[in-house]
């Protein structure tokens, strides 16, 4: 029989387990080099916007803090950062191929308003006890899990918008875009019942593509296979 303490550590893997391909197809120099370099990225975390900032040498009061969960190749981080240099962008995903890709990108493009954690971001916002921090944040074509039996491996689930909404600050904006009609749906469904986040078209209304917005690999993709692209927009009051 296990200890309440083995349990506990039990039910935490389980919450926070990672599932799909986390390393992709890196080279071996690549796998050598690159998970000390995503550490050297990490971001500037501290226990308040203000603060952090300050650590990143922005303007707290002019500077705003974006959060991209899951980057891909980072093409949407990189373009938003070139676009905003007065800004601060965090990017958190799990596969490591989409780090590498976006660390040249960022090093061609001397940019030094990005940073980056590795993990699942639900663990990441809960274990830095992360709390008003995010003015932005945007989860662009997450992965659908279409079966029924893996729709607890989606995402968008009550507990990780929970965490999100104490990780935005008051006024901030979400926003979401997948491929996917049904998770479409689940998106609408979760977000649209929870208090922290209002829908900034109406009730259930989709949203426009956002400023700046950059076809991803994702969307093309979707779009080549006859897909409408979902666009949603949420503020935090």
């Amino acid at each position: 029989m296990m200890t309440p303490e083995e349990q506990a550590v039990l039910a935490r893997q389980s919450r926070f387990k990672v599932h799909g391909r986390k390393k992709g197809m890196l080279k071996r120099s690549e796998a050598d080099w690159l998970p000390e370099r995503v550490r050297q990225l990490s971001p500037p975390w501290a226990e308040t916007r203000r603060e952090l900032l300050t650590r990143w040498h922005a303007n707290p009061d002019h500077a705003r803090l974006w959060l991209e969960i899951g980057f891909g190749n980072g093409d949407t981080l990189t373009h938003m950062a070139t676009h905003a240099p007065q800004d601060r962008l965090i990017g958190i995903d799990v596969f490591m191929e989409g780090f590498s890709a976006l660390l040249r990108r960022m090093e061609r493009l001397h940019l030094d308003n990005i940073a980056v954690e590795a993990g699942h971001a639900l663990e990441i916002l809960e274990t830095r006890g992360v709390t008003h921090l995010f003015d932005r944040v945007m989860i662009n074509f997450p992965d659908p899990w279409p079966k029924k039996r893996h729709h607890k491996r989606r995402l968008i689930q009550t507990d990780f918008l929970d965490t999100l909404a104490r990780a935005m600050t008051p006024g901030g904006l979400l926003t979401l875009a997948t491929d996917w009609p049904e998770y479409g749906i689940w998106m609408l469904d979760h977000l649209e019942r929870h208090p922290a986040f209002i829908n900034a078209y109406g009730p259930r209304q989709p949203a426009p593509e956002p400023d700046l917005w950059l076809p991803t690999c994702f969307q093309k993709k979707g779009e080549a296979a006859g897909r409408t692209i979902l666009h949603l927009a949420y503020h935090r009051p």
